[in-house]
């Protein structure tokens, strides 16, 4: 059993060296200060906390990787959405202008 990693499991803001002391003279780690508004727990009771952390996977931080490609395929996705935007406003444009030439045209005649 892993002591620091059974308190913490079980107080997980708990501060190290504010909230508890560990100590090891060489006979094992026990706690030599115990500043967290709780009783002081039992060996028992840090045995079954470090049984439940060991079945939680502990939490591991996103891959770097996929969230860059994630990032990427969504800016791909934006830059899709702005170039078929782009498209229809240059279409819709050209339609204006000529609209407005053949009205430039009638009053010429």
């Amino acid at each position: 059993m892993i002591l620091y990693d059974a308190i913490m499991y079980k107080y997980p803001n708990a501060v190290p060296r504010k909230d508890f002391e560990l100590r090891n003279d060489g006979n094992g780690s026990y706690i030599e200060k115990w500043n967290i508004r709780a009783p002081l727990p039992t060996q028992k009771e840090l045995e079954a906390w470090w049984e439940e952390s060991q079945k939680k996977p502990s939490y591991e931080p996103p891959d770097q990787i996929e969230l860059l490609a994630k990032e990427l395929s969504q800016e791909k996705l934006a830059r899709k959405q702005l170039e078929e935007l782009n498209q229809t406003l240059g279409s819709e444009l050209s339609k204006i202008k000529l609209q407005l030439l053949t009205l430039q045209g009638g009053k010429d005649s």
